[in-house]
């Protein structure tokens, strides 16, 4: 089978960008359900009547399931190579259980749900980012960073439409409709995208367990992969907060109808989608300590504006401006992928998303403030959580380079 770059050859240079388009979207879909009972979550608290702790506890229940699942999975991916197939389960699942919520009466059968679909979306990211790098090697920076981009235009559609149906219809109904891009789009990536062998040549065949083990050992031993898990934890967890509680801040201050709420969310993750590419120029010009950092310091600024703006058209633009600090996640994974050893990429993106996922903590905690201080204290919090992460990235070296370990030329498959 002929190997070409990204844009190589003419004839094939189609398959390249469909092929990008495809994971993209199916990015989109996944980062949308992760955020998908937010822009929903005050007419949940009202049509169930939960307190702001159980709201916190509901939005956590995802959380915690993504941090138990996802670095196992992430391991069984290398381990097994069936990195598409666990994908297409992970998702599979997580659109049935959130298609399932329109059915829900109860607070637990909402809470089980969740917990399903929190297990099933853990499969994505280590899957789709090591799939990504795998079939883009030769351009990897761009090709994260578009498919960084494409996870915030779906989460940025996705609360459109939610506003839209549940005005009409019901929280329950805009949750399910949301499902519905999975049934086109898991199909393309089984189509386009293969199981590849389990890159472990130079490991002793020593037993599945030793084996898992050494896979281990190749992540955790890796100082970069380490700190960029510290860091995209830190600003989850603040990130977490920031959105979370967005719909019940926007009440709580100006009353703002679930329209306005769908709209300011939209306005946070479209700023995201302008820049996300400009997270991967930074990573190429100035290596992730600096092109993390920048971003952290203004973002933890803006989240403090967010709480304590007095007007409505400034909590506006302190939401956009904090969506355009805020999408860290290319410059995350490009590091990621280029200082991971190739047989271990898929479990190093497992460990940084399983980190990611304490962010679980940050809701209750975050709950709990708004209940004893109110809802501004929560986003302060929020606010020094970003700012941690920012000095946690000052621990990367100033300018990485790329090892040896990167990936081979991806093929293009011979459609």
């Amino acid at each position: 089978m002929k190997r070409f770059p990204l844009g190589g050859q003419a004839y094939a240079r189609w398959q390249d960008y469909f092929d990008l388009g495809v994971i993209g979207s199916t990015h989109g879909l996944s980062d949308g359900f992760a955020s998908l009972l937010k822009p929903v979550l005050a007419l949940i608290v009202v049509d169930l009547g939960l307190s702001t702790l159980d709201a916190g506890i509901l939005l956590s229940v995802f959380s915690v399931s993504t941090f138990l699942f996802l670095y196992p999975l992430s391991l069984l991916a290398d381990y097994s190579g069936k990195k598409k197939t666990i994908l297409l389960i992970g998702i599979g699942l997580a659109a049935i259980a959130y298609f399932a919520m329109q059915w829900t009466t109860t607070f637990t059968a909402l809470a089980a749900l969740a917990f399903l679909a929190g297990a099933g979306n853990a499969t994505y990211h280590p899957c789709g980012t090591a799939l990504t790098a795998e079939r883009f090697a030769h351009r990897r920076s761009f090709a994260i960073s578009f498919h960084s981009m494409m996870g915030n235009l779906g989460a940025s559609i996705m609360p459109i439409v939610q506003a839209t149906v549940a005005m009409a219809a019901g929280w329950r109904t805009a949750v399910a409709i949301c499902t519905v891009p999975a049934a086109l789009l898991l199909p393309l990536v089984g189509l386009r995208f293969t199981n590849s062998a389990p890159s472990l040549h130079h490991l002793p065949m020593t037993g599945r367990q030793e084996r898992l083990r050494q896979i281990t050992a190749l992540v955790v031993s890796n100082r970069s992969v380490v700190i960029l898990a510290m860091v995209y934890a830190l600003t989850g967890m603040g990130t977490g907060v920031l959105t979370g509680f967005l719909a019940l801040l926007a009440v709580a201050k100006f009353n703002l109808s679930t329209a306005s709420i769908g709209v300011a969310l939209t306005t946070y993750y479209v700023a995201g989608v302008f820049a996300k590419p400009l997270m991967g120029y930074l990573y190429d010009r100035n290596g992730a300590r600096l092109a993390l950092l920048i971003p952290l310091l203004l973002c933890g600024a803006l989240t403090i504006c967010v709480a304590y703006s007095p007007w409505v058209w400034l909590f506006m633009l302190a939401i956009a401006l904090v969506g355009m600090a805020s999408p860290i996640s290319p410059i995350i994974l490009t590091a990621a992928a280029d200082h991971s050893d190739k047989e271990a990429l898929a479990s190093s993106v497992g460990l940084i998303y399983t980190c990611y996922g304490l962010s679980f903590l940050s809701p209750l905690i975050g709950g709990w403030l708004a209940e004893q201080y109110g809802l501004p204290v929560s986003y302060l919090f929020a606010a020094l959580l970003i700012w941690a992460g920012a000095g946690v990235a000052l621990l990367l070296s100033a300018k990485q380079t790329t090892p040896e370990s990167v990936y081979e030329p991806s093929t293009v498959r011979p459609y």
